[in-house]
Parts: structure tokens; sequence; C-alpha cells
């Protein structure tokens, strides 16, 4: 039984997949897909984290439109988006949002010092392999932690190919419905266009693909006038080589790159006034460049030095205000090393230097020089029944001249071959970023560093057809960084979440397999003076998040349905939504596509102010050659 995570309580997911032959996805004799809740234990150190594993399977299953869409599959994540495709996307993980969560990209932070957020829609849905979302501790990071949660980001490796090139597309398609105009927009009819060209042999994989998309959707404004979305449009491109190669017998070298440009228009919200004439132009560039050695010593298993750059470039022009540029780069130096101490204990230890220099026209030119140690372990008993983690990490940054740690503990206790007791509880800190303390009018340089301790308990069951996990999880964060009535940040904010977190699959026939998954997040604002007599809940943090997925494969036809209900919040109504993704392989070459976004068509927003898209038809399919 692989050890999975523990956060659970009552899940409810839905999902229905036609998985065809294994030429088509090899998913094994269930076919099933699954948002596994794992800490991995079979491919890293394990930690008594809980983490949620999203598989190459389930991405070519689901047939998302986006990064930050696979993410909100799994349990306890969700996203928040400003509209439609190349909008603004960052993850939320158990109510915290995206200043308190890490995104790496193979491992390397991609999160900057200029304001704490990364825009998941840089990341195509092409490149990835795998995602791994930590929800508590260091997961298999073994680093750090974060007051959140953390998402890992894992590209393709090259594999030998008979048929080496693929050519993917998609054309998506909005109802032409009526709108204040009483006119139709036909041209929704081919709202977007999607292209990607990848060639894939041994130790290479080479990406190249666009995006076209007018996002120009019908939505209700606040006085239930069906209106089109306009300056919405989103041009994109990106690449991506990632190669690796055996140098010797115990050398292996790997470079990973992604380029990404965007140009997009800017619509503004429909609470603060909407922009007709804004607009905005992303550049992301990261290289990360590994060489590791194995088998250094008897005491030394393998020691690996990674190098990382990464540059970001947002121009945004306000037709109201003054324009605003802001060039961010970070690179990093990490030496990592695993050490052999037996088959009861384990260790992994690193050293980590990074730079990040901002220059923005809104908060000048800053540097932050960050040192770090870590060390994970791990302690192995009573013939493996039960292991304790510890993880620690101390960090130094030069222009706060602070010290700032991170610890963990977690353990794992085998009740039986099929069940789990998991246990962890975490310490984790976040300091200012460049934005909150030196913004022009609304930036505060007095402000202190976050503080969160997040604690679990779970337990995770199976007998081969039903498996069920259950998690109890507690966060509280202290100092919290939150916005006053002048929109300045203060540390006015203190928080207490409490939930639980439960999930069972039910694997039905070898074809048929249905998983349900619940999230109860209670939070408690308790700045100002609240207790929780008052019961005064965090703004925007849902109570309620229930997901489905039914599956089932048919010959030469695959498919999935999946359903998802989003409680309401202080700002947002509660929504209900449905997604089909049905695929055919229509030869041995080429595999055809239809699905359909917010199948009922529901009114819904993930912020504030920013409408979503309503019922989408997708059409597309994969030629390889």
């Amino acid at each position: 039984m692989q050890k999975r995570g523990i956060f659970s309580l009552v899940l409810l997911l839905t999902v229905f997949s036609l998985f065809a032959t294994q030429d088509l996805i090899d998913l094994g004799t269930a076919y099933e897909l699954v948002i596994a809740e794992t800490p991995l234990s079979d491919a890293e150190t394990n930690t008594a984290s809980s983490v949620s594993v999203i598989t190459q399977e389930q991405i070519m299953a689901y047939n998302a439109q986006t990064t930050a869409e696979l993410v909100g599959k799994a349990i306890g994540t969700s996203f928040n988006s400003v509209g439609g495709l190349g909008s603004l996307q960052t993850v939320v993980i158990r109510g915290a949002t995206s200043s308190k969560n890490l995104i790496y990209l193979d491992g390397v932070l991609l999160s900057s010092a200029h304001d704490g957020t990364v825009d998941l829609s840089i990341i195509p849905i092409d490149i990835i392999e795998r995602i791994e979302i930590i929800k508590s501790g260091p997961g298999n990071l073994g680093r750090t932690n974060a007051i959140g949660g953390m998402v890992n980001i894992i590209t393709k490796k090259g594999q030998k190919r008979e048929t080496p090139f693929s050519l993917s597309f998609e054309n998506g398609s909005f109802l032409p419905l009526t709108h204040d105009t009483d006119e139709q927009n036909w041209q929704s009819l081919v709202d977007s266009q999607n292209i990607n060209v990848t060639y894939m042999n041994e130790g290479l994989v080479a990406t190249m693909g666009g995006l076209v998309a007018q996002n120009a959707f019908t939505y209700q404004d606040g006085n239930d006038t069906r209106k089109l979305r306009e300056n919405a449009e989103v041009y994109e491109w990106h690449g991506a080589v990632n190669f690796d190669t055996s140098v010797s017998e115990n050398i292996q070298f790997t470079t990973q790159n992604l380029a990404t440009y965007k140009n997009l228009g800017v619509p503004g919200g429909l609470s603060f006034g909407l922009t007709p004439e804004d607009y905005q132009k992303d550049l992301f560039v990261s290289t990360t460049n590994t060489m590791e050695i194995a088998n250094v010593s008897e005491l030394l298993e393998t020691i690996a030095t990674r190098l990382h750059y990464g540059y970001g470039k947002t121009f945004y022009h306000d037709d109201d205000y003054q324009d605003s540029t802001h060039n961010k780069h970070t690179a990093s130096v990490q030496l990592e090393g695993t050490w052999g101490l037996g088959q009861s204990y384990a260790l992994t230890t690193d050293f980590l230097y990074n730079l990040d220099h901002v220059d923005s026209t809104d908060v000048g030119k800053n540097n932050r020089h960050t040192i770090s140690t870590s060390a994970h372990g791990s302690l192995y008993v009573g013939n493996g029944n039960i292991s304790i983690h510890p993880s620690v990490n101390i960090a130094y940054l030069s222009d706060l001249e602070t010290f700032s740690p991170n610890a963990s503990l977690g353990a794992i206790l085998s009740l039986t071959k099929n069940t789990e007791l998991n246990t962890s509880i975490s310490y984790a800190e976040n300091v200012p970023t460049f934005s909150q303390l030196y913004w022009p009018f609304m930036g505060n340089p007095n402000l202190k560093t976050e503080k969160g301790l997040n604690g679990e308990i779970g337990i995770s069951t199976t007998n081969g057809t039903i498996t069920y996990e259950g998690t109890l999880f507690g966060r509280n964060i202290y100092n919290d960084i939150a916005y006053d009535a002048s929109w300045t940040p203060q540390n006015i904010a203190h928080s207490v979440y409490l939930g639980i977190e439960q999930s069972m699959e039910l694997e039905i026939t070898e074809n048929f397999n249905i998983q349900m998954s619940y999230l109860f997040n209670k939070s408690h604002d308790l700045s100002g003076g609240n207790t929780f007599a008052d019961n005064v809940e965090v703004s925007n943090v849902r109570k309620h998040t229930v997901k489905a997925a039914l599956f089932f494969s048919r010959d030469l036809f695959v498919g999935s349905i999946s359903t998802e209900y989003l409680g309401s919040t202080n700002a947002l109504d509660p929504a209900f939504l449905v997604n089909l993704s049905t695929s055919i392989q229509v030869t041995d070459a080429l595999k055809a596509y239809v699905a359909v976004d917010n199948l009922l068509n529901t009114a819904y927003e993930l912020t504030s102010g920013y409408p979503m898209p309503g019922i989408k038809i997708r059409i597309g399919g994969t030629v390889r050659f």
C-alpha cells in the first residue's frame, strides 16, 4: 500500500471516465484516475506530509485548459482567477492565499520577493509530467515549510519513442448568446485556438506552442444584464527544452528551460470599474542546470549541485494613471547531499544561496540575499512499522537583517498492511515582500514576519476495492499581513483554521471508478480583538468544498465527468460546476477529444468582481508522427 497523506472528513467526488485501450492511456487494469493523497514514499524520502499527486494520466484524461485547473482538482486546493484564459491564476491551499504558498518548478522556487505570488498561467500544461501539492510540512522537497502549502510542478523528461513528434491542437467556443446590444457575437464560436508541437526522444524533450483567445464570453452584471466581456484577449507563446544525459557511470547532468510570453488585455472588475484600454505584457524565463554525482563515498550516497536563473518582466499600461514596469531577477546555487546511514536512518542536507533583485517603477531597486541550510531525516523502528521524520531549515535574509527558522516533525504508524495513521506538526515563517514594504503610498516598511503553525492527524485504509482517507487539520497564523481601509498592509490579522478532509474511492470494475471528497474548513478571524465566540470568519475562505469524479472506459472511447461544489464566502456566492471530457483513439497516430467546461453554464466568480466564463465547448486532438 502506498503511504498516503491524511486530511479528510467527508468527500463527495464523482468522476466519469471512458478510458480506452492501453495504447491510448495506460492506466493499468483499473483505468483509474486517482488524485492520490500520498507523501510520495515510493519516490522520495517520506516526511509524513500530506501530498496530492496529479499524474500524467490524469492530465491527459481531464483535458483541462490551464495548470491552475489541474491544481484545483485536488482536495483542499483551489485557485483564484480574474477571468478567462491567460488571466492571473494563483493557488489557494486550505484557505491560505497565494502569498502564503510556495510554487516550485522542478524543485526550484519560483516565488519572487517582489510580490510573493506566482501566476500559474505562465506554465503551459503541455510541458507538465505531474504536479505535487504539499499541504503541510516540507513534503518530498524536504527543505522548508510554508504557512499555507507548496506546489511542485515537475516537467517532462525525454523518452525514446517510435514517433517522436506530436502536434496538439484545440478550438474553444462559447455560446453566441444575445447580450445588451441585442446582438450575437458569432466570433465566440472560434474564441480560442491552442497549438503545440513537441519533439521527444531519449534524454530530450522540446516543446513550442501558443494560444490565441478573445475570452469574449457573456456574463451578468450587477443589474442582471447580460453583457459581453471585452478587452480580455490574450496572445501567448511558450517554448521549453529539457535535456538529461549520463556524463559517466556516476554523473548525471540535467538542464530544464522554459520561456513564456503573454500579451493580454486587462478588462478590469465589476466592483472597481472596467478598464477597456488597459493591457499587460508578461515575460518569464527560467533555466535550471543540475549535476548529480552518485556513490560519492560509503557515507555520502549522492551529491547534487543545482544552478538556477529566472527572469520575469511585467509591463502594465494604465490608461488612467502612469504605466509601470517590473523587472524581477532570481538566481540561486544549491548543494544537496543524501547520506547513507543504514536501512533504519535517512538524512538529506542542503545549502542554498538565493538572490532576488527587483527593478520596479513602483518599488524601486531592491536586493534580497538569502542564505539557508536545512536537514531532513527519517528514523524507522519496529521493522519499519513506525517512522519519525524531523526537518529543520534556517535562513538569513540580508535586507531585513533577520533569521527565519522553519521546522516540522512527522510520524507514521502502520497499524496493519493496509491501514496507517499519520500525524505532523510544522512551524513556518513568511517575510514581507518588496511590494508590501515599499509600494508608493500603500507600502509599510515596518511590517513584521508572518508566523504560522500547522498540525494534522489522519488515517488511510483500503481493502482493495474501497479506499478511505480522512484528515483533521489546524492552522494558526500570527502577524498575518492584511490590508486596512486605506489599502496599506498591516500586521493586524490573527487567524485560525480548523477543518477536516475526507476522500473515498470505489473501484467498481476494471473500467468503472468513482471518487468522492469533501473539505470542511472553518476559519476564525481573531484580529481587532475578535474572539472565537464572535464567530468572525476570514474573508474569502470557503467553508465547504465538495468534489466528485466518475470514470469509465469502453473500447476506443475514454471520458470523464467531474463535478465541484464551491461553498459561499462573505464576498462570493456558492457555485456548482460540471465539466465533461470524452476522447476517442481514431487511429494509432490520432486521438481526438471533446470537452465541455461549465456544462450547466453556471454564473460564478473565483475573485470578487471578476466573472468567470460560462459554458465552453472545446474540440481538439493530438497527432503523433
